[in-house]
């Protein structure tokens, strides 16, 4: 084990023929899309776009980009709601064309299988692969090793999946990691960041890093970085305390860390993530998906309190919530989309849903113990909607996409007649023991103001989201006053003022307020080390120094 990695030399490749976009009629007409993600909070601007298929091409470009001091924005799938892939200038890295699978691996002690690939492949095409067993393209990839290693796996009666799921499966494996995405099966699975087995990456300078999981991890808080040119640079752990919630603010910091987890959540400020391999499980073969309706938000909140507690007879994969006016929106709104709600009443005000594996021989004790849960909180399961394949799965999660996609089309529309206007979605989780008072913390701030509101998230880790419709520009203002006081009272109870979205650029004040001006700084110290020109993703997370803005 040592603190000490060496990068590797890039090779110089010829970028004549990479796809690159200059002219800017062409930019902000034809590639329009490039300039925004899902927030659609900035006006994008970009010198030229470029479409690297290599990670030499990318380091390439990174090179040319140092010795020039232009900013580089890395873009994946741009499906990120805090305006990070959003350039403000400079160069745009599009990764859309990294998209090849590069090899499987085992690991025999703890009996894993991994796959990697490109960080432009999708998280949808790299689950289908694993799960159909669909990988040609690894045939002939790899070492020997690797080879024997694909064999064995196309030979085992198990499917296999990759088991955190993001809520949006169009999201890019380098964003995923880069972002240490996580989503409702978080609640039995953890974020991205456990699984990532490997990652290599791209500095600001063009220099290459090769990192496994285990092989490098701080020594008194500290790293060293041994660039291509023999130079050293020392990079020091943060020494804030992370919060013990579901979180994607910040840094990852921990005094013995794993190197890899430095760049796992980083929001792509220390280097351009270029391949990652990942750890896969076995697909649970039975299932029972549940929408349980309750008749009032504390019945919800009741239930999913006595569903985590030790003595419970079910150990949840997820659960997930809407809250009243998610549920008014579903009624309003989903037949005309075809979207049909099975056993839901009409006095129904909140809703879990869930979903638990469960074996022949203990069905009948979890749907029993189930029942006597949902009885103790005013329903029953003949009053929900249950299923026991992926394909009511499926239906159910079309409901849960329904409101999301429902709400951004609410908010385009305000937009058109206020420019300003932009959907304010919160991103805080906190504590076990804060989610009942949180929770109504949040009811009564928005009630009393009268701010249009819908709630729905990820209730089992106690991070609900809830998302105000401003309907004007004055509206967007109390929405972000409104965020900056559900953040501190998130970080008075423990929690995160980003459980999952991120930093980005629109919410560098939150993370202030969590970590305190020590912490940013002690995030700039590091930036500043891997990317000394301050050139890579700049404004995202972190202010960068005023020389550089």
């Amino acid at each position: 084990m040592t603190n000490r990695i060496v990068a590797q030399a890039s090779e110089d490749v010829d970028l004549s023929q990479t796809k690159t976009i200059v002219d800017q009629v062409e930019i902000t007409d034809t590639y329009a899309l490039y300039l925004d993600d899902e927030s659609h909070s900035f006006d994008g601007i970009a010198e030229k776009i470029i479409f690297p298929s290599t990670e030499a091409e990318i380091a390439s470009i990174m090179r040319s980009a140092y010795e020039s001091g232009t900013p580089v924005t890395i873009q994946g799938g741009r499906t990120g709601l805090t305006g990070a892939a959003v350039p403000l200038g400079g160069i745009v890295l599009n990764l859309e064309r990294m998209t090849q699978l590069s090899y499987m691996d085992f690991d025999e002690s703890e009996g894993l299988y991994s796959i990697a690939a490109q960080c432009g492949l999708t998280l949808e095409d790299l689950v289908e692969a694993v799960q159909s067993k669909k990988l040609e393209a690894l045939k002939g990839k790899g070492t020997s090793e690797q080879q024997r290693v694909l064999e064995r796996f196309l030979s085992e009666t198990d499917t296999f999946t990759f088991p955190v799921d993001p809520t949006e499966m169009s999201a890019w494996l380098g964003g995923i990691v880069a972002c240490n995405a996580s989503g409702a099966r978080t609640f039995k699975y953890g974020a991205v960041r456990p699984w990532v087995r490997r990652i290599r990456v791209v500095l600001a300078n063009g220099d290459i890093l090769d990192i496994q999981r285990g092989t490098v991890r701080a020594d008194n808080g500290k790293f060293v970085i041994v660039h291509s040119d023999k130079t050293e640079v020392e990079v020091t752990v943060p020494s804030y305390t992370m919060p013990k919630t579901k979180n994607a603010a910040g840094l990852y910091a921990k005094p013995d860390m794993d190197l890899i987890d430095l760049f796992v959540g980083s929001e792509g400020i220390l280097g351009v993530i270029t391949e990652v391999e990942l750890g896969l499980v076995i697909l649970e073969e039975n299932i029972m998906t549940v929408m349980a309706f309750f008749p009032s938000v504390d019945d919800a909140v009741n239930f999913v309190y006595d569903v985590r507690a030790p003595e419970s007879p079910i150990k949840m994969d997820f659960l997930e919530y809407f809250g009243p006016h998610a549920i008014e929106m579903i009624k309003e709104k989903a037949g005309s989309a075809g979207i049909k709600v099975p056993a839901m009443k009409d006095d129904t005000r909140a809703i879990i849903f869930f979903e638990f594996s469960f074996t022949p021989d203990n069905m009948e004790e979890l749907v029993m113990g189930l029942e006597e849960i949902l009885m103790k909180n005013n329903t029953s399961s003949e009053s929900s909607w249950a299923g026991m394949d992926r394909s009511e799965l499926a239906k159910m999660k079309t409901v849960r996409h329904f409101v999301p996609e429902t709400v951004n089309g609410i908010i385009a529309q305000r937009k058109a007649q206020y420019h300003e206007v932009h959907k304010i979605g919160t991103d805080m989780a906190v504590p076990n023991e804060a989610l009942r008072d949180y929770l109504q913390y949040y009811i009564t701030i928005l009630d009393e103001q009268g701010m249009e509101y819908v709630m729905w998230g990820h209730i089992g880790d106690n991070h609900i989201h809830v998302n105000m419709l401003p309907r004007n520009n004055e509206e967007v203002t109390q929405g972000m006053d409104n965020y900056m006081t559900f953040a501190k009272r998130a970080v008075e109870l423990g929690g995160t003022v980003a459980a999952e979205h991120g930093i980005g650029k629109l919410k560098r004040a939150f993370l202030e307020v969590m970590y305190g001006q020590e912490g940013i700084l002690e995030m700039q110290a590091v930036k500043r080390a891997l990317d000394p020109k301050w050139l890579i993703n700049r404004g995202n997370m972190i202010a960068p120094p005023t020389a550089f803005v």
